[in-house]
């Protein structure tokens, strides 16, 4: 009990719940950095297995066999942008397993111009994710977390803050070899606004399941996203077509399967072997039916990636397929402290 106090300090976002405005900011936190994650199709919150750089989003994933675990990620993001994220977690007998992590995105450079546009020099632009997480077992094959998440936003003069918090539970069951999690994301509010009014943040609710087969090195994962909206398709992409009769654009709607495939998102891992070597892929569906051009579908919404042991290092990389002119790549290594006697 005398832990307490921390407990309701990550669980402050919840207190202060506020959304003001129509438009979401700090969208960046959706990003995700762990190649893990893309090379699954974006989510992974069910996977219960010890990495470390899945507890950033799902703090239920912190465990003891996580114990001085370390993670760095590296991301080569569209146009230049630059992802990076640091993940370290350490358990206390008592309290349960701490999980610090950072993320932060650099946008580089970019000119200012002035009204008549003429180059008055330049100027940057960085967001940046500060995490505190804490997850423990409570009963038998239930774990739950909460984590704090302090946000800033920097683009030029333009300085907002943050403070969300992210609450899961997690069931797993070792000998079934399956999982599933219910997560709580980015509950809280804005702090300061970028200009005069405050924007809402990007609320939402997940379910995950995860099982891996009898008889085949195979764990597939399954993933429903923003439970609590069911209308998500972009308003960017609306399919017109023009009526015979009158003449005049009509929007076709989409269809009840549609609207329900866009909250899908599906991967698996193969362990060839059962050894040090994992083999990933996933789709998602949203991705597909909002970025992908008619014309040109191509592998818009598939992603893969490999994940293998060397020594004391384990190294993932994934190969994410947004649009037809973007394809990011993801790059992390971790390894355990205290095989090196930290």
């Amino acid at each position: 009990m005398r832990y307490k106090h921390l407990i309701i300090l990550l669980l402050l976002p919840l207190i202060i719940t506020a959304n003001d405005g129509t438009k979401s900011a700090f969208i960046f936190v959706n990003v995700e950095h762990s190649p893990r994650i893309e090379a699954l199709g974006g989510s992974a919150i069910a996977v219960f297995d010890g990495d470390v750089t899945l507890s950033q989003t799902t703090p239920s994933l912190l465990t003891q066999s996580m114990h001085n675990d370390i993670a760095f990620t590296f991301g080569d993001y569209f146009s230049d942008i630059s992802l990076l994220s640091f993940s370290y977690a350490r358990n206390f007998r008592e309290l349960g397993t701490i999980g610090i992590s950072l993320k932060a995105i650099q946008y580089g450079e970019f000119y200012r111009n002035d009204n008549f546009g003429y180059n008055q020099g330049f100027f940057s632009a960085n967001d940046q994710v500060l995490t505190f997480g804490i997850g423990k077992r409570i009963y038998d094959k239930l774990y739950f977390g909460t984590n704090m998440n302090l946000l800033s936003a920097n683009y030029d003069s333009y300085v907002s803050f943050a403070i969300l918090s992210n609450v899961s539970s997690t069931y797993f069951n070792a000998e079934k070899k399956f999982s599933a999690t219910l997560l709580f994301k980015n509950i809280g509010r804005q702090l300061n606004p970028f200009a005069i009014f405050n924007e809402s943040v990007p609320f939402e609710i997940q379910f995950a399941l995860s099982k891996e087969l009898a008889y085949l090195p195979f764990r597939y994962h399954l993933t429903y996203n923003n439970i609590n909206n069911f209308d998500i398709k972009s308003p960017y992409k609306l399919r017109e077509q023009t009526n015979i009769d009158t003449g005049q654009l009509e929007i076709k709607d989409e269809s009840i399967a549609k609207t329900f495939l866009r909250h899908v998102i599906i991967g698996g891992e193969l362990n060839p072997f059962r050894k040090s070597l994992f083999i990933r892929g996933g789709f998602n569906f949203q991705r597909r039916f909002d970025m992908s051009i008619i014309s040109r579908p191509v592998m818009v919404g598939f992603s893969w990636g490999l994940g293998f042991r060397l020594s004391k290092y384990y190294f993932d990389y994934s190969r994410s397929s947004y649009h037809i002119s973007g394809i990011p790549n993801n790059f992390s290594i971790a390894t355990n402290l205290s095989t090196f006697g930290l």
